[in-house]
């Protein structure tokens, strides 16, 4: 089961590319779409093996202890607090998690890393980053990104695109974003790059934890990614039902103890007096 948050529009309609039921429906998972009321935060959790975070509108620099620049664009302040408490409880619970363009940026916030809120403003000589979706096909590779081979998102995509290298290799991606990771978040690392030194990818040091900056799920290359997603995420359906059953286990056998200690209570106090003492 895997969850993807999905964002509203201004008349509280979910919308959602159906690209990212294809992406996980190939990949053998069963997609869940939820929007970001954060009352059904424990639902949500309680219910997916796994969460995709899709693309979206600017972070509010609030949550990471800013102030908005002039440069800053549309904002949902409620979807960011949803995602961002979201990532924090899934991680927490070894939920595995795919960040996906601005979902990328959720996680680093969530992990207590911070943005530029706008890349063209706050780094003069960058590359192009914020390519229209309305003019360019969301398959055109726009810019090359040198991609870390000590990282596990190398391993994921290194059979699938024929790739080598020794310390790095270099993919074409498409790019439809302003703002990028600056600071990194704790318990992440940085694993690819653009020629300008931005951040393209993140993961975390420890479980299942991706963000690529690039819509990944117009790229059929990046298939891998999304069966990675999946893969890990019946790892942890596995785990999640064997510790269910062992807490079941626990609950029966406390019962019973509880139960047999209730029969000798009662035994005891319904033996007669022993008539025969002097």
């Amino acid at each position: 089961m895997i969850g993807i948050i999905a964002p509203l529009d201004r008349h509280s309609r979910l919308v959602l590319d159906t690209i990212y039921l294809k992406r996980v429906k190939q990949a053998g998972g069963i997609p869940l779409v939820f929007d970001y009321d954060i009352d059904t935060l424990d639902d949500v959790l309680n219910v997916v093996h796994g969460v995709i975070l899709t693309g979206g509108p600017d972070i509010h620099p609030k949550f990471y202890g800013e102030d908005p620049s002039s440069h800053m664009r549309d904002v949902d302040l409620k979807r960011d607090l949803f995602e961002i408490t979201l990532v924090r409880a899934a991680a927490e619970k070894g939920i595995p998690l795919l960040g996906v363009g601005r979902g990328a940026q959720v996680i680093n916030v969530a992990f207590g890393g911070t943005l530029y809120q706008d890349v063209a403003a706050e780094i003069p000589r960058a590359v192009k980053h914020d390519w229209e979706f309305s003019k360019v096909n969301p398959t055109d590779k726009v810019h090359d990104i040198r991609l870390k081979v000590d990282s596990k998102l190398y391993r994921i995509l290194r059979e699938a695109l024929d790739i080598m290298g020794t310390t790095e290799v270099f993919l074409g991606v498409n790019s439809f974003h302003h703002q990028a990771i600056k600071k990194i978040g704790e318990g992440l690392k940085p694993v690819a790059h653009t020629v300008d030194g931005i951040i393209e990818a993140v993961e975390g040091k420890e479980g299942f934890i991706i963000g690529v900056q690039w819509w990944a799920e117009y790229l059929d290359e990046m298939q891998p990614l999304f069966n990675a997603l999946v893969r890990e995420a019946g790892e942890y359906r596995e785990i999640k039902r064997e510790l269910e059953m062992r807490e079941m286990e626990a609950q029966i056998r406390a019962a019973k103890e509880e139960q047999d200690e209730s029969h000798r209570t009662s035994d005891e106090n319904n033996t007669p007096p022993d008539t025969n003492q002097t």
